[in-house]
């Protein structure tokens, strides 16, 4: 074997040597029972409970309960399970999410032969230092850590691919390279429809440089070819969501659609919002200087290829192609992210510009590289300059590293699902968005079918039935270091059409989390008809609403879903000597005896209504029998 052979057998060894050391600080530092990521909190839950789900079906296409965020990475991790049994934890899952975001290293190395190095070692150092980093790309909630691994691998086989397109006879390589760009720019795609426009900016770049230095004729256009793998990617993603959206519409009653209009009516309002979230983090000036660059490399790149002498600078014109890639997919992202309503409604999250910081820094390493190579003295020595470029990143990530603080969080809410399995088992979890999938998605066998209360957002739809069906159903109250100071549970609660009844307001208490119980009654409950049927507002003065009972009562609770309080309520019901009601907002109950008449019905009207928001109402039912003799905790 030649020498120059074994030299980059003996580097890529020692590369990947490398490589497996970040990823060990990695996995040691930033786990989800560490203090580095945000929280352990329901959104990082979903995709837990996700892998461990045994159902393939349309909706599992994504992230459950919205269409920005695609599934395939708990796609396969539910094969994995259903081949192998192999039950998913935060941790484990952690590991996977954690060895891919990581890849981006490997990736980044293919972008250029030489600075590649510098540009995984600089990536390497972010994820160890950053904490924006930490709190992004490793929470299992958030997409950044698989879409970027996937940007970076789709560049890497999109520049070979335009390589293998401008050389005069294309040969079956070109297949295999675009076969991988079809792959990782639908993965990309599928992640985050952003990627496809991301991933534009670097085509048109490379594709212009290939077409540039290619001989006149038809050689001269093939490059452009290569746009075909990314516009089949990002057709599969428009084809997937809408399937998602009909399949969910058909099941759920409701398509889980993401609002991705255009915001342009708020315009300035974003600039202010965005900048003002983009200029309080460290990493702003590093971004602002890899733009600036960028432009310069735009400039020079306009510069060669208007005197046509591209060619004859190919060292620096690559590396001045990358630059200008990065930087314009940095910006690329910051722009869509202004004009687009979502981020608007959603506080101007520095998450939504995660893309643009790392990309942006990459950037900016690039343009100082490019730089560098400008200056005679150094061009020489760039092998040297880039190995004390990468070498001093690594290990500057490697010695910086903040020592992993324990988050007890975790450990407390995993203790409190395992004894909620032990000890009601097949009880179906309730309550509200941040108190029940942090809870539910900690048992791998899915023993706890978690749903949340009405009027908060609906992650699992397909269990919706399991509360209709429940005999009992325990309800997690709003998390306090002090359980004890949560206001007590109302005495009912009316959910998805069904009405329970509070037996144990204190059933299990752990700081942060405490849980009351509740049985259902459905043996004992018999429909209402309402008139109107529909479109009572109950925070409307003079809105009015009428309940008839067939057949007609002689006594009964009527347990109604309302969002807002009942005091400004009138109840009328000629001849009973009792109607009284009671409730919060979330469930009214009405006390009804009729004394010697039946009651065939009752009604409600608004005397002083409110500007409550949300006011709706979800329905009634009326329960008779032996739980009017219960008494209430």
């Amino acid at each position: 074997m030649k020498h120059a052979s074994l030299k980059r057998y003996g580097l890529e060894a020692f590369g990947l040597c490398v490589w497996l050391a970040v990823l060990g600080r990695v996995f040691t530092h930033f786990d989800p029972g560490s203090q580095a990521l945000v929280t352990w909190n329901s959104d990082t839950a979903i995709p837990v409970l996700q892998s461990n789900d045994p159902v393939f079906d349309t909706f599992r296409l994504y992230y459950y309960g919205q269409d920005r965020l695609g599934a395939w990475p708990w796609l396969l991790a539910q094969a994995w399970r259903a081949l192998t049994g192999f039950d998913w934890t935060p941790h484990r899952l952690f590991l996977w999410h954690a060895t891919w975001a990581c890849g981006a290293c490997l990736a980044l190395r293919g972008l250029h032969r030489q600075v590649g190095w510098v540009l995984a070692a600089c990536f390497a150092a972010l994820v160890l230092l950053s904490p924006l980093c930490h709190a992004y790309l490793f929470d299992l909630g958030q997409p950044y850590g698989w879409q970027l691994t996937a940007l970076f691998l789709a560049g890497w086989a999109f520049n070979r691919l335009v390589e293998a397109l401008a050389r005069p006879a294309p040969g079956r390589v070109t297949w295999g390279w675009a076969g991988l760009a079809l792959l990782f720019s639908t993965l990309a795609c599928w992640t985050s429809p952003i990627s496809g426009p991301l991933l534009l900016v670097g085509l048109v770049v490379q594709g212009t440089l290939a077409s540039a230095l290619s001989p006149p004729g038809r050689a001269r256009w093939r490059p452009w070819l290569c746009l075909l793998p990314l516009v089949v990617g990002f057709l599969f993603e428009a084809r997937a969501r809408s399937v998602f959206h009909r399949f969910s519409r058909a099941h759920f009653n409701h398509g889980y659609r993401t609002n991705l209009r255009l915001d342009l009516d708020h315009l300035l309002e974003n600039v202010h919002g965005l900048f003002a979230t983009f200029f309080a983090q460290a990493l702003a000036p590093l971004v602002v200087l890899g733009w600036l660059l960028g432009l310069m490399t735009l400039g020079f790149l306009l510069h060669h290829l208007r005197w046509r002498t591209l060619a004859a600078r190919s060292a620096p014109v690559e590396l001045a192609a990358l630059t200008l890639s990065l930087a314009g997919a940095a910006l690329g992202n910051l722009l869509l992210c202004l004009v687009v309503q979502h981020v608007r409604e959603n506080g101007y999250s520095i998450r939504y510009l995660v893309p643009s910081f790392v990309l942006g820094v990459l950037a900016a390493l690039s343009g100082v590289l490019f730089l560098l190579g400008q200056v005679p003295a150094l061009r020489e020595r760039m092998g040297v300059l880039c190995a004390v470029f990468a070498g001093g990143l690594v290990a500057g990530g490697l010695l910086l590293v903040k020592p992993r603080l324990e988050n007890p969080y975790l450990a407390t809410a995993q203790a409190v699902t395992d004894t909620l399995v032990v000890r009601a088992p097949g009880a179906v979890l309730l309550g509200g968005y941040w108190d029940s999938y942090v809870l539910g998605g900690l048992d791998p066998a899915r023993r706890l079918p978690t749903v949340v209360l009405e009027g908060d957002y609906l992650r699992t739809p397909f269990w919706v039935s399991r509360v209709r069906e429940a005999d009992e159903v325990l309800v997690s109250l709003a998390q306090s270091s002090q359980p004890e100071t949560i206001p007590d549970p109302p005495a009912w609660l009316f959910q998805h059409g069904t009405p329970f009844q509070l037996v144990d307001a204190r059933w299990l208490e752990r700081a942060p989390f405490r849980i009351a119980r509740y049985r259902g009654v459905r043996d004992d409950t018999r429909p209402v008809r309402l008139e109107p049927s529909r479109g009572f507002t109950p925070c409307e003065t003079g809105a009015s609403l009428t309940v008839h009972f067939d057949p007609p009562v002689q006594r009964g609770l009527l347990v109604m879903g309302a969002e807002t309080p009942p005091e400004g309520i009138e109840v009328e019901a000629p001849s009973a000597p009792e109607a009284r009601l009671e409730g919060v907002a979330g469930v009214w109950w009405l006390h009804l005896n009729s004394g010697e008449q039946p009651l065939r019905q009752v009604s409600l009207r608004v005397r002083s209504g409110s500007v409550a928001q949300p006011c709706g109402f979800r329905g009634a039912a009326l329960v008779t029998g032996a739980p009017l003799a219960s008494p209430t905790p």
